[in-house]
């Protein structure tokens, strides 16, 4: 992960997912869909933030290991969780040996590397043979959804004024990159929450902080306020804001 995304997370650490609980949800769901634990499993967290994946994990019963490239996410969370093994540590250059694990998580981070498959690839490594490895990403739109606010459509829109390489988020084939690292068993299912915004202002701040902020950042500072003004008037405009929002759970077998 690059030294820009991580001192993004270091300085958005303090308030991560508290204007919104939108990791914490989609925690829960992955969380919901692991298998039971075995005596003595073991899980690694990759790009754990908050704990959203990893503190589920561990109360169902898995032995876990959280490591997050951002000393400032680290450094929180074993403020909130001090019995939690948590360790700052690159998802590209994951300091554990061979088959150490049987179950590996990853909550929104592995289309942040540098090298995405790479990053499958290291998981891959650390699993036991017949591991699973389980992380949630942006995707396509699923079938039947529909937003309830107009930002995607702006993201969309305004990426053309990104400079090289602007914004956060290298895309990749994640159900091809699974195969091409030795994972069998491949499968995909959309996630989907509903939150409910008290104001246009609480939906911007939300945008403040997470990845996402490194979209309205690198726009030229004239774009930055047209697409806060067009966001808050789309947002002021509808009888109820609410956050409507997907995410793909892919998962393999080692």
């Amino acid at each position: 992960m690059s030294s820009e995304v991580v001192e993004l997370f270091d300085r958005v650490a303090d308030r991560y997912d508290e204007v919104l609980p939108f990791f914490a949800a989609f925690g829960r769901l992955c969380v919901d869909r692991l298998p039971a634990p075995g005596p003595g499993d073991r899980l690694l967290d990759v790009g754990a933030g908050r704990g959203a994946i990893a503190v589920g994990a561990r109360a169902r019963g898995f032995t876990v290991t959280a490591t997050d490239a951002s000393p400032g996410m680290v450094r929180r969370l074993k403020q909130e969780h001090p019995d939690l093994d948590a360790r700052v540590m690159d998802a590209g250059k994951l300091d554990f040996e061979d088959d150490t694990f049987d179950v590996a998580t990853a909550g929104f981070v592995m289309h942040l590397l540098d090298d995405p498959p790479a990053g499958v690839r290291e998981v891959k490594r650390v699993l036991k043979p017949g591991g699973l490895f389980a992380f949630t990403g942006p995707g396509r739109v699923p079938d039947g959804f529909e937003f309830a606010d107009g930002a995607d459509a702006l993201f969309a829109e305004f990426a053309q004024y990104l400079p090289p390489r602007g914004g956060m988020g290298e895309p990749f084939e994640e159900m091809d990159e699974l195969a091409a690292a030795g994972f069998t068993g491949i499968d995909e299912t959309d996630l989907r929450i509903e939150l409910a915004v008290p104001d246009a202002e609480t939906f911007w701040q939300w945008l403040q902080t997470h990845g996402t902020r490194k979209f309205v950042d690198d726009l030229p500072a004239e774009r930055r306020a047209e697409f806060r003004a067009r966001l808050i008037a789309d947002l002021e405009a509808r009888e109820h804001i609410v956050l409507r929002k997907y995410a793909w759970l892919y998962r393999g077998w080692a």
